[in-house]
């Protein structure tokens, strides 16, 4: 009796342990479900994240490049300005000088037409005084020859002392 007591109590453990196992089967087939699910989530994240390294990749790859272009086109850009500039400054000495040289030659020009003008201001001025006179004078004996004829044509006595 005893032992038949203990094989119930061992049978009934058993079915506990049996339903035990079933559920901790069922639990862990859960778990499998759940970690493939999570598996398959990682996989398609790390796919994800690898397209997406990928693709910045590229884009950092072309930026570099875009870059490197256009740090090749500035770098030609300055050395074009640069020489322009330089070509700039030489045609601006040029053009100064040209006009220093011009200033030069006006300014000489200048002096010459001055020096000119007085050399001959001075014998103009007397020149000019001596016509004054003479015409004065021929003013004058017009005047006297002029009463003189009159005097003569009609016997009249005109004062010729004013």
């Amino acid at each position: 009796m005893l032992k038949l007591e203990e094989l119930i109590s061992l049978q009934e453990q058993s079915v506990e342990n049996a339903a035990k196992i079933e559920a901790k089967k069922n639990r862990l087939a859960a778990l499998q479900t759940s970690c493939d699910e999570v598996e398959a989530q990682l996989n398609f994240l790390k796919k994800e994240t690898q397209n997406y390294t990928s693709r910045c990749a590229m884009e950092a790859k072309k930026l570099v490049e875009d870059v490197e272009i256009e740090t090749h086109n500035v770098d030609i850009v300055e050395r074009e300005v640069a020489d322009v500039l330089e070509m700039s400054k030489l045609k601006l000495q040029e053009a100064i000088k040209q006009n220093e040289d011009e200033i030069q030659i006006c300014a000489w020009e200048l002096y010459a037409l001055v020096d000119s003008v007085s050399k001959y201001k001075e014998p103009m001025v007397s020149k000019i005084s001596e016509m004054k006179s003479n015409l004065s004078e021929t003013a004058g004996a017009v005047s006297d020859s002029y009463k003189g004829s009159l005097s003569a044509q009609f016997g009249i006595t005109l004062d010729t002392s004013h």
